[in-house]
This record gives C-alpha cells, sequence and structure tokens, in this order.
C-alpha cells in the first residue's frame, strides 16, 4: 500500500484536502484511489485491497462495536 501512496495512486487523508478532482462514491474514509492526470477522479475504499482490513470510518466502528460485545 506504502508503494501506492508513493506514486500517488492512492491519497491518505481527509476528503476535503483532495483538490482538482471529484469524488466518485460517497465513503467517510481516508484513503481513496486516485485514477487519471490533470484532474483525477478519486474513489474511496472501505477495505484496504491487501490485507482486507477495515478502512472506511463506518466499517471501522462496526468492527470495533462487534468485537466488544
Amino acid at each position: 500500500m506504502q508503494e501506492l501512496v508513493d506514486g500517488e495512486y492512492v491519497r491518505v487523508g481527509p476528503v476535503h484536502t483532495l483538490r482538482n478532482g471529484r469524488i466518485l462514491n460517497e465513503i467517510d474514509t481516508e484513503y481513496f484511489f486516485a485514477f487519471g492526470e490533470g484532474r483525477p477522479a478519486y474513489f474511496g475504499m472501505n477495505y484496504c485491497p491487501f490485507c482486507g482490513r477495515a478502512l472506511s470510518r463506518g466499517l471501522w466502528n462496526a468492527e470495533k462495536k462487534k468485537q466488544g460485545r
């Protein structure tokens, strides 16, 4: 994942820091795939594509709540 971040294929940070692009979905996350040059399109991730860990806040909170039972 770090290689994708370093290559700017994945952006990590709050949604308001994504500039000059379009957000394609409405997931409460800080992890976004970035597609295209110039004016990129951003696609929020629910899960890490490599390990399957929850990345979106909604899923992360649901998993924590489930583990706390």
